[in-house]
């Protein structure tokens, strides 16, 4: 029996035989006081103690367990709201983009129509589709043709300043040629100084101010503007500025180097000019 005793490690697992016989006790008394037998004292007073110890060792890991499930809780909840505000902030952002794309179109088509009534000849409002496979300064697509009365010839402008040349004329679009392009010959002067030339592109996005006499004055930063003969550009439409001036004196005529304006072929409307 000795020996049996001794095989249970009683020293081993006293902690855990005293709760277990506190549990015994305690629900021993409970039982009797249902039956009607009375308790009370001192020893009525420690298993009352002894029971809400127990009550609240057991307990502890429940509420324990309930504060990380509600905490879990209110962390999918805000996890939820959380996907539902990215979602409205990216309508939210889909539509001012949008607004902004408005904005932005309002505002050249105002532009276009302040250059249409200044100007005095008849023009046609036109929209740039695309540029040619060959590169921006070789040709342009609009999307009006002769339907709209666009013939070959006519000059195309915008708030910015001269775009180039109608060269082909289809029913629905026409292709146009810029102003950098060598096929493009038309009359400027010089805002600066009045002197007179004509302009023809380079086919590098340049023009050259040809026909001016060395004795002509054209001073390098001078503004040029088409100055209206020859009936392709409305006078005082923007060409570019001088950058590079070049007199020698077995030459006639002086070499002028022009650069367009930098949002010259960013235009998306356009006049074409009757």
């Amino acid at each position: 029996m000795s020996k049996f005793i001794k095989s249970l490690k009683l020293k081993k697992h006293k902690d855990a035989i005293v709760l277990l016989a506190i549990i015994i006790i305690s629900a021993s008394i409970y039982i009797l006081s249902l039956n009607g037998i009375n308790f009370s004292g001192l020893f009525s007073n420690f298993i009352s103690n002894s029971v809400y110890s127990i009550y609240k060792v057991v307990d502890y890991p429940v509420k324990i367990s309930e504060k990380f499930y509600n905490n879990y809780i209110d962390v999918l909840s805000v996890k939820e709201q959380n996907i539902k505000l990215q979602s409205e902030l990216r309508k939210i952002k889909f539509k001012l983009n949008l607004y902004k794309g408005y904005s932005i179109e309002n505002k050249n088509l105002k532009a276009l129509l302040f250059l249409k009534n200044s100007i005095n000849k008849k023009s046609v409002p036109a929209v740039v589709m695309l540029h040619g496979i060959e590169g921006w300064f070789y040709s342009l697509y609009i999307n009006k043709g002769t339907r709209d009365g666009i013939k070959n010839g006519d000059g195309v402008i915008s708030y910015d300043g001269a775009i180039g040349r109608v060269v082909y004329a289809g029913r629905r679009h026409s292709r146009v040629i810029p102003i950098t392009n060598p096929k493009c010959v038309f009359s400027v002067i010089d805002a600066d100084t009045g002197t007179m030339g004509i302009a023809q592109g380079t086919g590098n996005g340049y023009l050259k101010m040809r026909f001016v006499f060395n004795s002509k004055k054209v001073n390098k930063g001078d503004k040029i503007l088409t100055s209206g003969l020859g009936g392709v550009f409305t006078p005082g439409v923007y060409v570019g500025n001088v950058i590079i001036i070049k007199k020698k004196s077995y030459n006639i005529f002086q070499r002028i180097t022009i650069i367009p304006s930098k949002n010259l072929f960013n235009s998306r409307y356009v006049l074409v000019e009757k």
